[in-house]
């Protein structure tokens, strides 16, 4: 007990009786004194730590265990406050847990962190009282202080251990010194099928799988015995009936004396492990398999130029055998100029991962055979090269198919300019021909209409009826003739025009040829519908030739309708056999019917053009004749015509690469569609 405790208990307690007796006995102070003493030097040699503190939480009196714990000299601590040896995480608590302390007059497993002379920080906790007197005012605090950081540093590991055998991801069997299990963390449920509660004081002769034969298991016991430890491959059984390879590590825990109190098994499940290494093992196969049986030659290339590895099919390729290869670089297997190639190629590896390039390679018997080599870089996991793999393939029948194509190109080349020869002979012959007939019909012609002309003027009066209408018919035919080599030649020299190819506004012609055609006949009341925005690539010139046909027959075909309707629009064809483009049957037709031969410029989905009226019409049945030169289907006398127009149109469409057809029905109208 500290000294100034005693004294003042001493003067609280005898004071009064003292004060009533005329002072105390010599011998008793002297025993008082004694008793002091003995206080002292108990509260001195206590084994914990003691403190005394004021109301203000300075320190009265401490032991020699506390400046012990605290590493501090009695003078540097004496008058001090408490806290000052607290650490800064403790310090806000202080001060709630004392004015508690003072007031509940205890104080019982409080823990603080405090900070040692030396810089160590403890963690201690803390029971104590408080001292009153009679008449119940605040003396002071009397507190024992424990030092619990090696208590809670060896909680922690506790923790630590049971953590780690709850979340191991290998299994922990823990069995008595008689091989009897004393418990089994969670892995090895989810491992064996068994709960704890089923193996508990079981031995683990449960798990044998019957794989391994008693000579195994002595063997192994032995050597635990003798080294304290085996590990090794091992199978057992599931609680299942299902086996299961694992790894096994069984150790012996000793006591000090050296025996032994416990076996420690921790094991893995092998199975992902194995079937992982099959798959590889399957893998490899199937690498080797495919290397072998490849179609191609393979050449595996080390980063020092030597030959790694190769495949049956390159050896039979060059006539050499896999040893022979292995350890010779390419440039072994190549003259002077394909030398070169390899060169220039090993060079391009660190800017091109992949190589593809053609050379030649040469045969053990000495000729060269032509090959394309595909080379792709093998790199290490720090980018530095490790390997070339290369797939070599044949390609001498390609190089022979390759000359027999230029050949033949050259050939056809030279076929090319004879027939492009003989074409122009012959366009010049046409030209020749055609101003020839058209030069040699004329005079001819021009006679024949000179003297009937000229009789008419001068033998008018001697001939009957008759014999005018004769002579007018002869001047009509001469003139008829003229008519007709003048549009065979206009005809002839379509297919020789050089065509200007641009965007063309086939709207904006049509709307200009139905103006000059309602200008010459003003009296006809005729209904246009032209569609907006037509525009199409073509020659401007021949598209207009095209229009101007069309769009003249049916307004000369729907002459005698009253109320004539002529209409010109886009729609999309739905193919040569399946029925007219959309865009709607021209007056009601079921059907599409071919009049010129297939040509590209027909497909479904393609965009094509069509003028329809509601004219004469015409009987499908004579439908392919309409596009020959020519060709009518009505009399002269009835519609006035050379047959040449459509024609014209035909010839002018399959120059741009499109295609014309048309469908109709007498007297109820006929469409005539185009494509480019």
């Amino acid at each position: 007990m500290p000294i100034r405790l005693f004294s003042i208990l001493r003067q609280r307690l005898f004071a009064p009786f003292v004060h009533l007796a005329g002072g105390m006995p010599a011998h008793e102070q002297a025993a008082l004194r004694e008793s002091e003493r003995l206080f002292r030097e108990m509260y001195e040699l206590a084994p914990l730590a003691c403190q005394s503190l004021d109301a203000a939480g300075m320190i009265l009196d401490v032991n020699a265990a506390w400046l012990d714990l605290f590493q501090r000299g009695r003078d540097t601590v004496i008058g001090r406050f408490i806290g000052d040896f607290l650490t800064e995480s403790s310090l806000p608590a202080l001060g709630e847990r004392f004015a508690r302390f003072k007031r509940d007059n205890r104080i019982e497993g409080h823990l603080f962190d405090i900070v040692r002379g030396d810089g160590e920080r403890r963690q201690v906790a803390v029971n104590g009282r408080v001292s009153r007197d009679a008449a119940g005012a605040f003396l002071r605090t009397h507190c024992i202080l424990t030092d619990i950081t090696a208590r809670i540093e060896q909680e922690r590991q506790l923790r630590l251990a049971a953590s780690v055998f709850a979340h191991a991801n290998e299994a922990i069997l823990i069995a008595d010194a008689n091989a009897n299990i004393v418990t089994a963390s969670p892995r090895f449920t989810a491992i064996t099928g068994y709960s704890p509660g089923e193996v508990i004081g079981r031995n683990p002769r449960i798990l044998q799988s019957g794989r391994q034969d008693a000579a195994f298991y002595r063997a192994m016991w032995g050597e635990i015995a003798s080294r304290g430890h085996w590990s090794g491959e091992i199978w057992n059984k599931r609680k299942d009936g299902s086996l299961y390879p694992e790894w096994l590590s069984v150790s012996a825990v000793r006591d000090d004396g050296g025996t032994i109190t416990n076996y420690v098994a921790i094991f893995t499940d092998l199975s992902d492990r194995m079937a992982a290494e099959q798959a590889v093992r399957a893998s490899e196969q199937r690498y080797r398999t495919m290397f072998e049986e490849a179609p191609e030659g393979i050449w595996i290339i080390g980063a020092d130029e030597r030959t790694i590895e190769v495949n049956q099919r390159l050896c039979d390729l060059l006539g050499y055998s896999r040893g022979e290869m292995q350890g010779r670089t390419p440039f072994d297997f190549a003259d002077e100029e394909n030398r070169s190639i390899f060169e220039v190629q090993k060079n391009r590896r660190e800017t091109a991962e992949k190589r593809n390039y053609e050379i030649s390679l040469r045969h053990r018997d000495g000729h060269n055979i032509p090959i394309h080599f595909s080379a792709s870089n093998l790199r290490r996991e720090d980018g530095s090269l490790l390997a070339v793999l290369a797939f070599v393939s044949d390609i001498s029948e390609r190089k022979a198919h390759e000359q027999e194509r230029q050949r033949l190109h050259a050939e056809l080349e030279q076929r090319v300019v004879e027939r492009t020869h003989a074409l122009l002979t012959a366009n010049r012959e046409l030209e020749a021909f055609s101003y020839s007939v058209s030069h040699d019909l004329r005079a001819p012609l021009r006679a024949i209409n000179g003297f009937s002309h000229a009789l008419e003027e001068e033998y008018d009066r001697l001939l009957d009826e008759n014999g005018r209408h004769y002579l007018a018919r002869v001047r009509a035919g001469s003139e008829r003739m003229a008519e007709l080599i003048d549009h065979m030649l206009e005809l002839s020299q379509l297919s020789r025009r050089e065509m200007n190819i641009d965007q063309t506004d086939l709207s904006a012609i049509a709307g200009e040829i139905a103006a000059e055609l309602h200008a010459g006949e003003p009296a006809r009341r005729v209904e246009w519908v032209i569609a907006p925005g037509m525009r199409a690539r073509g020659d401007a010139v021949l598209l207009g030739v095209v229009l101007l046909n069309l769009l003249g027959n049916a307004w000369k075909y729907s002459s005698r309708r009253s109320e004539a309707r002529i209409e010109f629009g886009t729609g999309e064809d739905s193919g040569p056999a399946t029925g007219p483009p959309q865009g709607g049957a021209a007056n009601g037709m079921e059907r599409s019917e071919r009049s010129s031969p297939p040509s590209p410029g027909r497909g479904p989905g393609r965009r094509c053009f069509f003028v329809r009226d509601n004219g004469a019409g015409f009987d499908m049945a004579h439908a392919s004749k309409l596009f020959g030169a020519f060709q009518r289907l009505h009399s002269p006398a009835d519609y006035p015509g050379n047959g040449i127009g459509l024609a014209t149109v035909a010839r002018i469409i399959h120059r741009h690469g499109g295609d014309v057809w048309a469908e109709g029905r007498p007297e109820e109208g006929a469409t005539f569609w185009f494509s480019l």
